[in-house]
């Protein structure tokens, strides 16, 4: 374990500000290509857009890409959270964020992973919304179409207190991926139940948030927190809470003070 990784274990106990100005020190080092300098930069950027500082986690992309892109070293095989805090960056038009993604997307030799994303989160921001491409997005508000239920698990028609776990988890998922609000509600509401993944209490979340019941959304976005686990060594916090502005609805300063101040992710356990 580098001492970026231990870092960002100590930010994951709940030392999240704690750890922010060691992680940027690492993070603006020279030399970025090597993995703890663009580890500490990734965490950082999302410490940074929980802290409400999306500028700087920008910026701070901006930096290391510029920086350390053309070298062709690790960093160009990334993608987030790099991509995401230039769609974050506050006061500034999609079509100012598509010019500036493109323009750092020049800095990375053509065809890493880096350059590709990049060049097409630039592209695609002329021809869908900025909500769309950040982190976390879901079809909220949306009424299940009538060929919705054809997209359900046939364990959805089943008495769900007859499910094993794993039927129940499929069930969950199901219903996320048809958008079936209406059902999963009913399972929260008369069930009692909790989905067991932080994707399913991420995106009932949002539906109490558009639903305009602040409270169930809040409960959901504190239910996710103990589900929530990192993609890669660096993923120190999601950021789609943060991101999201329809998820923002639910992330109160009741969730905010919650998910920076607790163990989360293998910490937790």
């Amino acid at each position: 374990m580098n001492s970026s990784e231990k870092l960002i274990s100590h930010a994951r106990e709940g030392h999240f500000q704690e750890a922010l100005p060691q992680l940027l020190e690492i993070a603006r080092r020279p030399g970025g290509a090597r993995g703890p300098v663009w580890e500490a930069a990734a965490a950082s950027i999302q410490i940074l857009e929980w802290l409400d500082r999306p500028g700087e986690a920008a910026d701070l992309a901006e930096f290391l890409i510029r920086t350390d892109g053309p070298s062709g070293g690790e960093l160009c095989d990334q993608d987030m959270p790099f991509d995401q805090a230039f769609l974050a960056a506050p006061n500034v038009s999609p079509d100012a964020i598509a010019d500036r993604l493109a323009e750092v997307a020049e800095t990375v030799p053509t065809g890493r992973v880096l350059h590709k994303r990049l060049s097409w989160l630039s592209g695609q921001l002329a021809q869908r919304p900025l909500t769309e491409l950040l982190p976390g997005f879901r079809p909220w508000g949306v009424p299940l179409p009538p060929s919705g239920a054809k997209h359900r698990s046939p364990l959805v028609e089943r008495d769900f207190e007859s499910l094993t776990a794993d039927e129940q988890h499929v069930v969950w998922m199901s219903l996320r991926t048809a958008n079936d609000f209406p059902r999963a509600h009913d399972l929260v509401v008369q069930g009692g139940h909790t989905p067991p993944r932080y994707a399913e209490c991420s995106w009932m979340a949002g539906w109490y948030a558009v639903e305009g019941d602040i409270e169930r959304g809040e409960a959901m976005m504190l239910a996710a927190h103990s589900r929530w686990h990192p993609y890669k060594k660096w993923d120190a916090i999601p950021t789609a809470p943060v991101l999201q502005p329809t998820l923002r609805l639910v992330t109160t300063d009741r969730v905010r003070e919650h998910y920076l101040t607790r163990p989360i992710g293998p910490e937790a356990k």
